[in-house]
């Protein structure tokens, strides 16, 4: 029963100022309610008794409202008007010291609460207020004297349990919240970051993650790769006689052989256009050869099957040397591309 009650508080799919709500009009209630009985007990019904008893009934009204309709704003004023101009006062000019963790409260509860345009104002306007009383008690003694209450410790460790329970709950709600945020932060700076770092079309690294891999491989002194700069070939006549609707599926079904014939071997990104940059973990244009004729004769199939003529690619490689520049790898690259696309397309130039 505790925990469901608790939960009231800190869960996330209730409004964090219905949740704070709930904090501020249960400790409301609990106050009022047990000072009411604690006077009842000490004093009978006496005016000291009826005066709890009277802020306790228009806290239950303006919480009850609240709780009901989920329409706070007049609720929380009133709450906070009973409390902090009317009743903490008292209760300190009747009591001293010991009340002070009321004021406390009152000033931590209008500052949550509060809209960010009269916070800094009317927080300072109830701490001046505040201030006013206890300076004037201690001012003046003798006018107070007259009715002030008999204190007892059962009282002023209620009152601190009251008041420091309060504003552990409204604090953990808030912080709870704010940890909430700052996940919800984090894993959309992720996603943001990750999609950034993506073509959305082939879901494949785009150019500027390949700029960015490269150049931490670089940095680390990896010297032992290369790139292979690929392109689909006669992209536009397929584009021309089949439609884009086809030509992305190209796209993608391209993307998706590549993926498969160079798992274990590299990485695969989409360079631009129907281009795409293969990045090899070796230099032996054995084994580079040997996934590209797979990743050839897959795409070949593909043709084959959907529109009955082989589709094809050619492409220029490149060995990256320590002290290259990228855009030189690139540069080299893109020379033997256009080579292959020269003299006679579907095969790859290497980098002598």
């Amino acid at each position: 029963m505790w925990r469901i009650g608790m939960n009231i508080f800190y869960d996330e799919n209730i409004d964090l100022k219905i949740r704070l709500f709930y904090v501020l009009a249960l400790t409301a209630c609990i106050a009022n309610t047990l000072g009411y009985l604690t006077n009842m007990l000490l004093y009978g019904m006496t005016a000291a008794t009826l005066f709890p008893l009277f802020c306790a009934v228009i806290i239950y009204a303006a919480s009850a409202y609240g709780i009901k309709t989920k329409k706070t704003k007049i609720p929380v004023v009133l709450i906070l008007v009973i409390c902090d101009l009317i009743e903490f006062p008292v209760l300190y000019c009747s009591y001293g010291f010991y009340r002070l963790s009321y004021m406390v409260l009152g000033i931590v509860a209008t500052t949550l609460f509060l809209e960010d345009k009269w916070r800094i104002k009317g927080t300072s306007a109830l701490i001046l207020f505040d201030l006013v009383f206890i300076v004037w008690r201690q001012r003046d003694p003798a006018f107070f004297a007259a009715f002030a209450g008999k204190e007892n410790m059962s009282s002023v460790v209620i009152t601190f349990l009251i008041a420091g329970s309060s504003i552990l709950m409204l604090l953990s709600t808030l912080l709870k919240q704010y940890t909430r945020q700052q996940k919800c932060l984090e894993e959309m700076t992720k996603d943001l970051r990750w999609m950034a770092n993506l073509d959305p079309r082939t879901h494949l690294y785009n150019r500027r993650y390949l700029t960015q891999y490269l150049e931490e491989k670089k940095a680390d002194g990896e010297n032992a790769f290369s790139v292979v700069l690929l392109d689909i070939d006669d992209f536009k006549q397929i584009n021309d006689t089949y439609g884009h609707m086809f030509g992305d599926e190209v796209l993608q079904t391209f993307s998706e052989i590549l993926l498969k014939h160079m798992k274990g071997h590299g990485l695969v990104t989409r360079f631009g256009g129907e281009e795409f940059m293969l990045v090899f973990h070796t230099t032996d244009q054995n084994k580079i050869q040997q996934v590209l004729n797979g990743c050839a004769d897959d795409f070949k199939e593909y043709g084959m099957s959907s529109k009955g003529k082989p589709l094809t690619f050619s492409g220029g490689a490149s060995v990256f040397h320590g002290e290259d520049m990228l855009v030189k790898l690139f540069n080299y690259a893109d020379e033997r591309l256009y080579q292959a696309k020269n003299t006679g397309k579907r095969h790859v130039v290497y980098d002598v």
